[in-house]
């Protein structure tokens, strides 16, 4: 009999929702805010776990406590050297958890009002990702996020100033605070990007007010290719015959924030139930280093003890991360084939 948690460790994983913001180490953190001399209300890593928990009552006031959390991890970020430390690390950490392909999102906005220039926090970014995976064998892909609670115009002219970088970034997406019809106001940003050739993602947070609307907007309006998050389209079955029909995969974030709870398992049984659709529905960690759940391997652990989802179901979340992943349809069946080959491998020995 095969044991889960060691398969999940040892299957050859793809990750496409990251925040590279999210992913920073607490020694990390700590070295950098001290390098820029910023105070942290953090003493210890499990004080950035606890944080998240603050003024809670409720596990669906998650995103706002989070992203307050977030700011304070991310507001450490002053110079390319930041950035590209940061970069050099997730993959670093990628190594460990034997992910070989990875999206990893980064949000430009905060650091550029923090006083970092463009070029330097894409330099930066870019520079870390090349040397990780030069020096560990991963190939990475970036998307640029723009926040939903800052200005289209913004979104605009960042999305202009990146266009010399425009071969180093796979995609453009949306996150940060969800407020009512966020995508009717950013059509214009996706129909530029969408121009100048890029994939295109949007965050629809799970619970949301609105969320089934957005993610039908975000679909029509927007045109997106993939979703983030998106769970709560199996409250309306034309919403999954959609993502079906268009091939529109969702990538899923189980974070361990919601485990304690009867939301959690809600939230967990609404991505089995859409795998169980048809829809293609990857797991993520999202922000490793902010919430409890951890890294991929430990975050795959985790959705399965609470979900009880079988070898077969967390085989299908995961084999979907390669089929959701921006890459040409040959280093798609490349990595398919890997997968596929270390999953028999693993089945052998199991017996």
């Amino acid at each position: 009999m095969i044991n889960i948690d060691n398969y999940i460790q040892a299957m050859p994983k793809a990750e496409l929702h990251v925040h590279i913001e999210g992913s920073i180490e607490p020694e990390l953190l700590f070295t950098i805010a001290e390098r820029n001399q910023i105070q942290l209300p953090y003493e210890t890593a499990d004080d950035i776990l606890a944080s998240q928990n603050v003024g809670k009552t409720n596990p669906k006031q998650n995103l706002q406590s989070f992203i307050e959390c977030l700011d304070i991890s991310r507001g450490v970020l002053r110079t390319a050297q930041d950035y590209e430390q940061i970069a050099y690390g997730y993959i670093r950490r990628c190594r460990d958890e034997n992910i070989v392909y990875a999206e990893i999102i980064f949000d430009p906005q905060q650091g550029m009002r923090q006083g970092v220039e463009l070029n330097a926090l894409l330099g930066g970014l870019f520079a870390g990702s090349k040397a990780g995976s030069q020096e560990f064998g991963i190939e990475v892909q970036w998307i640029m996020n723009f926040q939903r609670d800052w200005p289209l115009q913004d979104a605009l002219n960042i999305l202009h100033a990146a266009r010399p970088y425009r071969d180093q970034i796979v995609g453009i997406g949306l996150d940060n605070p969800e407020h009512r019809d966020f995508p009717k106001d950013f059509a214009p940003l996706f129909t530029a990007a969408r121009e100048d050739g890029y994939r295109l993602t949007s965050h629809c947070d799970v619970n949301i007010p609105n969320s089934l609307e957005h993610i039908k907007d975000c679909i029509n309006i927007l045109g997106v290719e993939r979703i983030d998050h998106g769970v709560n389209s199996i409250e309306d079955d034309k919403v999954v015959l959609q993502l079906i029909e268009k091939g529109i995969p969702l990538t899923a974030c189980p974070t361990r924030y919601a485990f304690q709870s009867t939301t959690s398992i809600d939230d967990l049984e609404m991505m089995k139930g859409l795998l169980d659709q048809g829809v293609i529905i990857s797991l993520n960690s999202d922000d490793p280093a902010q919430f409890g759940s951890g890294w991929l391997s430990q975050t795959l652990i985790e959705a399965q003890q609470a979900g009880n989802f079988s070898l077969e179901t967390m085989t299908k979340f995961m084999r979907n991360g390669f089929s959701s992943a921006w890459i040409p349809a040959d280093r798609k069946a490349t990595y398919l084939a890997q997968f596929d080959k270390t999953h028999q491998s693993l089945m052998m020995e199991g017996e």
